[in-house]
């Protein structure tokens, strides 16, 4: 079974609790069914379901981020239509030079947005 990277950190998270997927959907409000969707990247992540994992499972700021990014990365598109128009623009143009960008470009990047994060 192919698991996505919100799959594999849920999966991890029921693992290290040792929970079957059907505790955890009960857990967090869901089905299994619709769960292990998640998980293999069949069904949508709504914004309540994590939530609901952050607090049923009392995860730390580091472990939420994390959850989040594995989101993020599960995710193959992106809804900007909330985003200011300036926010718009720049998120576009970031996307469209993104494979010009070197390694070392990559790396300054994520740093300011890493920094960035612990100032919220």
């Amino acid at each position: 079974m192919t698991y996505t990277a919100l799959g594999k950190f849920l999966r991890k998270l029921r693992i290290d609790r040792d929970e079957r997927l059907y505790d955890m959907a009960e857990n967090v409000g869901v089905s299994s069914a619709f769960l292990s969707g998640v998980e293999n990247g069949h069904k949508k992540a709504s914004a309540s379901l994590i939530n609901n994992i952050v607090d049923r499972y009392n995860l730390d700021r580091e472990q939420e981020q994390e959850l989040k990014d594995a989101l993020s990365i599960s995710e193959e598109s992106l809804d900007i239509s909330k985003f200011s128009p300036e926010k718009q623009e720049a998120t576009l143009m970031f996307a469209r030079k993104f494979d010009d960008l070197t390694d070392k470009q990559i790396a300054q990047i994520q740093k300011i947005l890493k920094e960035g994060e612990r100032h919220n």
